[in-house]
């Protein structure tokens, strides 16, 4: 039996999954990470962390296999973006990796900001705006500041980092590689105006392909590192967001899909780039020629309710926490009971939520509240993207799909039927429906996301008497 192996490769933790050839999950593994904060708001994995969370995880993975690694045809990914490491030209580490929420640059530099200016920047990339916290302003603010900037060989970002590990090649996926800001999506090339104003060469940039590119079998020593069968091939995965969305089933233009998770996205699938879209709308190129995915994301997430349980002494359980919010009182609008959600809350700092110590609290108005203040953003995302042509459905993905209650609050809201997969790890399944789609080029992927994708039945929006 031919199984998938993918990795997600999230901002707080890592997850490795092993599939069947009918879209089963088989097993799972976590790996939390080790992130340094060398000074306030740096977010960095120092060297080596990475090899050493990867490695970790994919040992503690195959132990859970009764069959350990036997019968893996392909593996793919889902990952983060503008997350970077810089490599020199012994494939040495020339920077810690830095992850996107590092703040290191967040002002941008002016003469990117003049390059931008220059060029049709929204119209090549897909991108609405971009500060020095993306790719390019972190690389300009490295040439400015760093006297060994000649050494640099090689830009990665993270996935390119496990791109290059498992199979020697510099390679990137072109919707990740597209929210840098450096890339025209629709050539799939780097924009040469952006790669001379980082004072690095062309070849110092991965090769841009599109996702569920067959890179061929991986390395004979990457095999034998990891008990992979050495015919193992690697198919280039894509952005974590769009294979979460891929997971839900979002795969056909016009349907639409959310994640609750680390950041709320919302993502509509098009068959069409638009040149003047709505306000904070990202554009990338989907898994084929003429697909694109349409993007909002922002930090109102399941990452509050994170911050506010953490904040809690005794640390209650999700589950705890949504049954305690499923006894209180919904209010008129986004919060419970009189309690609302700062439009500033900073899930760094829990106090900012609500204003006060979140332990003084009653735990089912401050959680439902919670919940609420996230499905009001979800609506303002959809309102973003859809305008009047409103979706039939909404598919949901990302840990929040798992709450009853919070699927209910969201159909509610939008009044729209929301839907969830059976399937609890929607981003690894769109990771892996990727590799199986070059496992069988003769099958669209859209047929076998038809076959492998099972829905939980639908949440209908409460209609008032």
């Amino acid at each position: 039996m031919a199984r998938i192996l993918t990795l997600d490769l999230g901002t707080t933790y890592f997850k490795a999954a092993l599939f069947d050839d009918d879209g089963e999950l088989v097993a799972l593994a976590h790996e939390p990470l080790k992130i340094s904060h060398p000074k306030p708001r740096w977010w960095e994995l120092p060297n080596n962390q990475f090899e050493q969370h990867v490695t970790k995880l994919l040992h503690e993975l195959r132990g859970q296999s009764d069959h350990g690694f036997d019968g893996v045809a392909a593996m793919s990914f889902a990952t983060q973006t503008n997350s970077i490491r810089l490599l020199d030209g012994n494939d040495r580490a020339w920077s810690p990796l830095v992850l996107w929420p590092d703040e290191r640059s967040i002002d941008m530099p002016s003469q990117l900001a003049d390059v931008i200016g220059s060029i049709d920047h929204l119209g090549l990339t897909g991108i609405p705006q971009i500060t020095g916290q993306f790719t390019p302003g972190r690389l300009v603010r490295w040439a400015q500041t760093n006297d060994r900037w000649h050494e640099v060989r090689r830009v990665c970002l993270i996935s390119d980092l496990l791109t290059l590990w498992f199979t020697g090649e510099h390679v990137t996926e072109a919707g990740a590689a597209g929210l840098t800001g450096m890339v025209d999506i629709h050539k799939l090339k780097w924009i040469p105006q952006m790669v001379a104003v980082t004072e690095l060469e062309e070849s110092c940039f991965a090769r841009i392909v599109r996702a569920g590119t067959d890179l061929g079998p991986i390395r004979p020593g990457a095999a034998e590192q990891f008990g992979l069968p050495k015919s193992c091939r690697f198919v280039v995965g894509c952005l974590d967001q769009y294979a979460g969305a891929i997971g839900a089933g979002n795969v056909v233009s016009g349907c639409v899909s959310e994640t609750t998770g680390t950041v709320l996205a919302t993502v509509r699938c098009a068959d069409h780039f638009d040149p003047q879209p709505a306000e904070n709308v990202f554009q990338g190129p989907g898994f084929d020629p003429g697909i694109y995915f349409h993007l909002v994301f922002g930090s109102t997430s399941a990452n509050l309710l994170e911050a506010y349980r953490n904040a809690l002494p005794d640390r209650p359980d999700f589950a705890e926490l949504d049954r305690l919010a499923a006894e209180a009182a919904p209010g008129p609008g986004p919060g419970a009971g009189g309690l609302s959600v700062a439009a500033d809350a900073d899930p760094m700092d829990p106090a900012t939520l609500f204003g006060t110590d979140p332990a003084s609290l009653d735990r089912g108005l401050a959680t439902r509240a919670i919940l609420e203040t996230v499905a009001h953003a979800l609506a303002e995302q959809v309102d973003q993207l859809c305008g009047d042509d409103r979706p039939a459905e909404i598919r949901c993905a990302g840990g929040a799909a798992r709450s009853d209650l919070w699927r209910q609050i969201k159909a509610d809201i939008l009044n729209c039927p929301v839907v969830a997969t059976a399937c609890p790890e929607p981003t690894s399944l769109g990771a892996a429906l990727l590799a199986a789609s070059a496992l069988d080029p003769a099958t669209d992927l859209t047929a076998i996301a038809h076959r492998w994708i099972q829905t939980r039945p639908p949440d209908l929006p409460h209609i008032d008497p």
